[in-house]
């Protein structure tokens, strides 16, 4: 099979709050003919060692990747790495430290939909997403499968949005603290989706704290928007990467392989990654 050279580097899995199994998201990726694809669910590695020998049984490169979830100023963020180890201790331990404080985050998420009158099973949705890193989505889809909403925009918007009633804050690390911790276990750190409203100094800032790559175009993303992120990729000497961040084929435009990063990129990135401390 030809391969394009094209990588798709934003995908996530059943390991965090994807609908599809490592093994899948990389079958599909080698279907369409893809050079490589980043596995980056969030704040968790362990889809890489799942994946990875369907990837060399295929002939398609893996790129380990993890999105953490990180803040500035009070502000959520989320800080791709790539290339990160598959077995980096020291991120392995932060990601178990974060998923203890997801599990309390679900908890409180769960009593505060319990005190509404809605019928939730933890354990229950905890069986059916066995590998999940629990989240909203997980939620979300329990109250639309036991016919408590008619559909996941409706469990957002009237109860798990950010400013619904039973929101709990994420926990979050600071996002220099993010940047070293990808650094630290090889990786090279990227600033996913850029808000609309980031100043120029604040990007900045995160290039001091070591970020080497930016995110130039994903879903929704206008035109005008990616070139001036591909202008500050340019200024600051920042890899300009792109990806589907793919969870579910039912959501338009995010499909896998949909916004890829060229051969040449991807290069660029392999060649800025540390050695792990």
């Amino acid at each position: 099979m030809t391969r394009t050279g094209a990588a798709d580097l934003h995908v996530h899995t059943t390991h965090s709050d994807g609908a599809c199994s490592p093994c899948e998201v990389v079958q599909a990726a080698a279907n369409i003919s893809l050079g490589a694809l980043a596995i980056t669910d969030h704040d968790t590695i362990s889809a890489l060692a799942v994946a990875r020998p369907e990837a060399r049984r295929l002939g398609l490169e893996l790129v380990g990747g993890i999105e953490l979830t990180a803040e500035h100023e009070g502000r959520e963020l989320h800080v791709l790495g790539y290339f990160v180890q598959d077995e980096a201790p020291e991120l392995i331990a932060a990601c178990t430290s974060i998923r203890a404080l997801r599990d309390d985050r679900v908890r409180g998420m769960v009593d505060r939909l319990r005190a509404l009158g809605l019928q939730v099973d933890l354990d229950a949705i905890r069986r059916t997403f066995p590998r999940a890193t629990i989240g909203r989505r997980h939620l979300a889809d329990w109250l639309m499968r036991s016919g408590q909403v008619t559909d996941r925009r409706q469990a957002f918007s009237q109860y798990l949005g950010d400013d619904g009633p039973v929101q709990v804050p994420k926990p979050r690390l600071p996002i220099a603290e993010a940047i070293g911790l990808i650094r630290r276990s090889g990786g090279v750190a990227a600033l996913a989706h850029p808000p609309y409203d980031l100043r120029e100094r604040t990007l900045e800032s995160f290039v001091a704290a070591g970020l080497a790559a930016i995110e130039v175009n994903g879903p929704g993303v206008p035109k005008a928007r990616g070139i001036r992120l591909r202008g500050w990729a340019t200024r600051f000497d920042l890899v300009p990467v792109c990806g589907s961040d793919f969870h579910a084929n039912d959501r338009p435009g995010r499909w896998l392989g949909s916004i890829t990063t060229p051969a040449e990129d991807l290069d660029r990135l392999r060649s800025g990654c540390p050695s792990p401390q």
